[in-house]
């Protein structure tokens, strides 16, 4: 069986756990190939994996359709499964699978729009919230079938040296309580109010005191964020890391991880990333946060953009300090429960139907 994986992207933050579940599906015996835009990093890494690439360009950014190449990568791999990742993959993908009369599966990594997948044959929700949302948008339950975002947990075990390096280099003793979070610092991710509930928190009679903030990654949204951070008096306590390759380094120094999107997440990679490092999290109840985040197990929720409340939290993680081993413990079994060989036969078993169903028309 051979799949063509499209992605119309050149850069993926969480590029390490699909390319860990494509060798995986290689290891099960799948023919995989895989499609995606020039110009970036991903091509480079796929290839290192041992995985067959091919990339392409589209004549304008914005326009992924107007591409040179594309129609002729599509034909050169011959594909019996046409497997998409974002919406407009989805889309281009799905005009040239009904051309092809190649079926296509679409993982949805977000609250997506229904109009990219109409042309899919199976739709891949990364969680339960996602398969909601498409389905209430009018797209087929018994096309539809719930694949989490996998995450290979060796990749991810706790590095204790690591730990020792990463909070030495950045002025952090080993009793001090280290909150993380990352992403793209944009609209809709919750930046602000995190920074705000730590300020708040700092505040709170002193109960700060011996915490700091790592903020990872990058952003448009950065100069703003470094200015609420000096504004509300916090700026001796957070450290912006900048643009990360590899998180985990960063992920073992730290203690708890903050997910504070105000906009529902499919299925946070990077929150599945930080529990599988060992970090129990605080979440937004917003999305698939709350099937990977259990109240009081392995971390806490709060309502999203309510710094007062996120504000509650750290300081409720902070009082647990001689309970974080334990719930380093439980974040950890959460995050195996998504492991690599579970998410990848339920793919391959979705994949062999929808054969069996086309040799039957």
């Amino acid at each position: 069986m051979r799949v063509l994986h499209y992605v119309d992207e050149n850069n993926l933050t969480w590029r390490e756990s699909w390319i860990a579940l494509l060798l995986k599906l290689t290891e099960l015996g799948v023919d995989n190939r895989a499609l995606c835009r020039g110009g970036g990093t991903l091509a480079a890494r796929l290839r290192e994996g041992g995985i067959e690439t091919a990339e392409y360009r589209p004549l304008f950014p914005s326009a992924p359709a107007l591409c040179r190449g594309a129609a002729k990568r599509f034909d050169e791999a011959a594909p019996d499964i046409i497997h998409t990742r974002l919406s407009s993959a989805a889309a281009i993908g799905g005009l040239w699978g009904r051309r092809g009369n190649v079926p296509v599966v679409s993982t949805v990594d977000k609250h997506a729009k229904i109009k990219y997948y109409r042309n899919a044959d199976m739709i891949l929700p990364c969680s339960e919230a996602v398969a909601r949302h498409m389905e209430a948008q009018g797209f087929p339950p018994e096309r539809s079938r719930v694949v989490y975002n996998p995450i290979d947990a060796r990749f991810y075990k706790r590095d204790e040296r690591a730990r020792r390096e990463m909070r030495a280099k950045n002025s952090t003793g080993e009793g001090d309580v280290v909150i993380a979070a990352g992403g793209r610092f944009d609209d809709g991710k919750g930046f602000g109010a995190l920074i705000e509930g730590y300020a708040l928190f700092l505040k709170g009679t002193g109960r700060g005191a011996g915490t700091k903030l790592w903020l990872i990654g990058d952003g448009p949204l950065r100069a703003e964020m470094e200015g609420a951070v000096s504004r509300l008096g916090a700026a001796g306590s957070v450290l912006f890391s900048g643009y990360v390759d590899d998180v985990r380094e960063w992920l073992w120094g730290a203690d708890v991880f903050v997910s504070p999107s105000e906009r529902p997440e499919g299925f946070s990679v990077m929150l599945l990333e930080a529990m599988a490092c060992g970090l129990p999290a605080i979440a937004t109840n917003i999305g698939g946060s709350p099937e990977i985040v259990t109240e009081g197990v392995n971390g806490l929720l709060y309502e999203p953009g309510d710094a007062s409340a996120l504000a509650e939290r750290f300081a409720r993680i902070f009082s647990l300090r001689a309970k974080l081993p334990q719930l380093r413990a439980e974040a950890e079994r959460s995050a195996a429960q998504f492991g690599l060989d579970a998410v990848a036969e339920r793919t391959i078993d979705i994949y062999e139907r929808l054969l069996s169903r086309k040799n039957k028309r």
